[in-house]
Parts: C-alpha cells; structure tokens; sequence
C-alpha cells in the first residue's frame, strides 16, 4: 500500500525568498523521526524555505507512535508503505528522494538527527566557500542521546578502515577540535549518507540507486557522484547530529524483513560489480545500472587514483586491507598503530602545512612556543620525551634549546622520515613506540600534547601509568578545563580535564594557556611521581 501526500503548494503559508532546502528522509519505524523533522525547522534560521521529504515505512496501528507530533505540515511531503514491502535504505532514499520539487539545494539525512541553531545557513555559506559549483557537503554527524543530549561539537573526517571478504569498503571516523578547523571545507574521496548537502542538481546527475540494500551504500554513492564530476568537501563547522545507539523504540530493517538477506546478497554483487571485482550477469544485480551506475565525466580508475583505493586489490594506499580470518578482532597495538598510521598517511586533517593537524601548525603554536621554553627554564628541564610528536613541523625552535630531544610516535613510517631527515643531530633522536604499551625513555619530562584526547579512557590510563613507570619528573599533558569526559574510540576526539574523573589528576602544578581567556584548553604540568 502507498500514500503520497505533499506537493500542497511550495510556499506553504510563507513568503519564500532566498534558496531553498529539500530535506529528504527515509524513516523506518522509527518515533525519532518526528522529532527530528520538529528539530529541524526549530534550529533553522529561515524555516520557511525548508521543504521535507519523508519515505515513511510502518506498519499501521502498531506504529501509530511515530506520529503523534506535526510540524509544518504544508511544508512536509511524504510517502507512506507498509514495513513489509520496504526493500532497504537504497529504496527508501530513492523514494523520499522522489518527493523533491524544486528547491535550489538538497539534504539528506537519516531519521534520527538533531541540529545546530542556523543550520541552513551555516551550510548555504559553507557550500559558497567551496571552489566548484558541483559541491558536496558531507560526513559523518556527531552523537546524540535521545531527547536531546549533545556530544561536544567537533570536526569529523571520514578514512578508509578495511575491505571486507567480498570487498566492500569499510569506514571509520576521526574527530578533530572545533577549534582547529580549516577555513575551509576540505577535500575528500568518501561521503554519509545520513549527511549529504549539495545543490539539488545532484538527484538529476546521480538518482539514489534502489537497488542497494545497505552494505556498500557510501563507497558507491561515493564513486558514482565522483565520476559524475561532483567533488566532494568535508565540513569545517559543526551543523548536525545523529543518534548512533541501539535505540529499544527503534526496528531495523534486518531484524523485521525475512527477505532481508536475499537483498543484501544482491546489493553486495551489484558493489562488486559496480566496481569490477567480479562481473555479474544476473538482471536482478545489474538492473537499471545505466541509470544507477558510473558516470563518464570522470573513469573509476581516477577515482582509486584520487581515493588511494584499488577495489580488485584490496588495498588503500598500495596496502592489502583486510579484515583478519575468521573475522578475528585486530590486536590491540595493531589497531592503535593502523588508525594513527592511517590518519598520517591519508593527510585525514587535510592541513597542506602538517599532516599532524591544524593544531600543530606554526600559527596554532606561536603563543606557548616562548611559553614551554619560560617553564623549560623554571623547572630546570633539559630533556624531554615528545610523546606524540608527529611530524617535529612546530617543535623544532623549542628543541633546539634542550640538551636533548625525543620524538616519539606509534607511526613508524614518520619515524623513519624524521630520524632520516634529522640523522647527524645529536640532540635529537626520534623513535617509534605505543605510548599506551611502551615505558618511554628517562627524561626531566614527557609532554603530550594534543595525544590523550584521542584515546580511550583505557588508553589513556594505560598510558599514564606507563608514563609514571618512565622515571621522568614531570608529565605537561593537553588538559581541557571543566572538560567532561565520554569515552571515545581510539583516533575520535574528546576534550577531558585531567584532573576530574575518571582520571582525577591532582591539580596541575603549573598551565600553560593556548589561547584566549575563555578557551578551556591548556598544557598543564604534573609531577609523574604524584600521579593519583
């Protein structure tokens, strides 16, 4: 049974002047979802231009939760089928996508989401900042607890984590500080499809396919909008949120459909022959594919050229990428060394000066600089352990004033380019080491800068306790005042205050602020001998 309601005038009771948002939203039987259509035109700066497109999947009467609240409803299209002959997110985003009917721009997101005040605009101005009209805004949002609890904003990127055993991609994220975003909106290979804003050309060049069921949905939105010639930018503001946990209220589609694995059997061969890992004959996985495959303006091969990606390989960035036999967890200094080695290699923060990041850049660190060297003085320090040093791009005025330097990161490949680069100096010397596994070598002190905010509380006291067992005299750690902490993946982001729980540091000895007054981030400095 399909409902189509909607199309009951563009301008709904208000003036429209200005660009236009379609938000399209596939919504299977999820209650989130009215509140997040509420939230959306409440946090937008011009509410009268956002239209919403909604592919509703339910099952009627027992889903009647899912529709207690309305808002703006002449400015809400939406199609309505029964749960059971939905057909996958591909389909249902190919339907919600349908509901378009004009607007200058479109977003797509998931059903589940809430958003920053002025969103519209935010992404309208971001959109001006980038260097080609064909612009596509994406990545993966930050999380939220329903109702409405925010995660701390923050810069998400998205990398490539590993090809599974029928090759399809799998993604991570990595987050970096609001603070030290780019100026602009960098380049990138992948995209979300819970957060994709671009002008609404883009459902003419590259429909949604309906034939993808879920696994291999982004690689091959990614790829087909690419090779339409549409580039594609990760954000540099913080604009939305989505709810990531297994939500009771919330059925997914897998658990409510018997015929789900026959779809995803055949998405998973339409990927793969998508991408020539392995050719495919049968209609039902190459249906429509001249309309829902590849374009011509740009070849796949440019495309793994540019992504660092071979499909029929396996490998990113000319390495094999698979998941361990037997689906086996990866160690855990492995998985450490491959997630910080990947954001190196991928240049994730897209800073043209340092692959370390926006942070580590000259201008970043041009107030503590003269700051480290007053407290090098004061504490009578003259070797130091630069746990997490990256790439030596702003430590080397600071080092040259000790009579010996360390630089330690768990990258080895940038280890071995600073020992090279830097062999014959023999105040400094460089090494590779997990700071979480390794005892670091003696030093009057160990700094970490911009390090434990990257790891998960169970990295992070590992790694003070193996501090502690270094037999230096003072740790100076990036500590966030007043931060709360939320435990993350190892690689995301979090700003923490050491000294409150679940760390609960004495209170540093001595900070060093790294920037304005109200800014909460410092370098605060401990005795590694009073570590509690």
């Amino acid at each position: 049974m399909v409902s189509t309601v909607g199309h009951v005038g563009i301008k709904g009771d208000e003036k429209v002047t200005g660009p236009r948002i379609f938000v399209n939203i596939a919504s299977y039987r999820d209650p989130e979802c009215q509140w997040t259509v509420k939230d959306l035109f409440d946090k937008a700066e011009h509410p009268e231009r956002i239209f919403v497109g909604i592919c509703w999947q339910c099952v009627p009467i027992e889903d009647d939760d899912c529709f207690r609240v309305e808002t703006r409803p002449k400015q809400v299209r939406f199609k309505k089928f029964q749960a059971k002959d939905s057909r996958g997110v591909g389909w249902a985003r190919h339907h919600s996508q349908s509901l378009w009917d004009g607007e200058e721009f479109t977003l797509q997101i998931d059903s589940h989401m809430r958003f920053v005040a002025g969103w519209d605009r935010i992404l309208l101005e971001m959109y001006e900042k980038c260097p080609t009209k064909k612009a596509v805004l994406t990545t993966y949002p930050i999380p939220y607890t329903p109702p409405n609890t925010l995660s701390s904003a923050a810069i998400v990127t998205i990398v490539p984590n590993y090809f599974d055993k029928l090759g399809i991609l799998m993604f991570v994220s990595h987050t970096s500080p609001l603070e030290d975003a780019p100026p602009v909106p960098t380049p990138t290979s992948f995209c979300a499809a819970g957060f994709l804003f671009a002008p609404s050309q883009i459902i003419k060049d590259v429909p949604y396919d309906p034939y993808v069921y879920f696994h291999g949905e982004e690689i091959s939105l990614a790829a087909r909008l690419w090779t339409f010639g549409w580039d594609l930018f990760t954000p540099n503001q913080h604009v939305i949120y989505h709810d990531y946990s297994q939500h009771p209220n919330r059925v997914r589609h897998w658990t409510d459909n018997v015929d789900w694995e026959r779809l995803n059997v055949i998405s998973q061969s339409r990927v793969r022959h998508l991408f020539g890992i392995e050719r495919s004959t049968d209609p039902a996985v190459i249906g429509n594919l001249k309309k829902f495959g590849l374009g011509t303006e740009r070849s796949l091969s440019q495309f793994e050229a540019f992504s660092g990606l071979n499909f029929k390989r396996s490998t990113i960035n000319g390495d094999v990428k698979t998941k361990p036999p037997n689906g086996a967890a990866i160690g855990v200094k492995q998985d450490r060394e491959q997630v910080f080695t990947s954001i190196w290699k991928n240049n994730v923060w897209g800073n043209l000066e340092t692959k370390s990041g926006p942070g580590s850049t000259r201008a970043k660190t041009d107030h503590i600089r003269p700051q480290l060297l007053d407290l090098f003085a004061e504490l009578g320090i003259k070797t130091l352990v630069d746990a997490g040093c990256g790439d030596f791009n702003w430590m080397g005025d600071v080092a040259t004033h000790l009579d010996h330097y360390r630089g330690v990161d768990i990258v080895a490949s940038m280890i071995d380019e600073l020992s090279q680069t830097h062999k014959g100096v023999h105040s400094l010397s460089f090494q590779q080491a997990d700071v979480v596994k390794d005892i670091l070598p003696k030093a009057n002190a160990i700094l970490v800068r911009d390090v434990l905010t990257h790891f998960s509380q169970d990295d992070v006291k590992a790694a003070l306790e193996m501090f502690a067992k270094s037999g230096s005299t003072y740790l100076i750690a990036t500590t966030h005042q007043g931060g709360k902490y939320q435990d993350i993946r190892t690689g995301d982001w979090f700003p923490m205050d050491l000294s409150q729980a679940p760390f609960k540091l004495l209170e540093p000895l001595n900070m060093i602020r790294e920037g304005a007054a109200e800014n909460p981030k410092c370098l605060g400095v401990w005795r590694l001998d009073e570590l509690a």
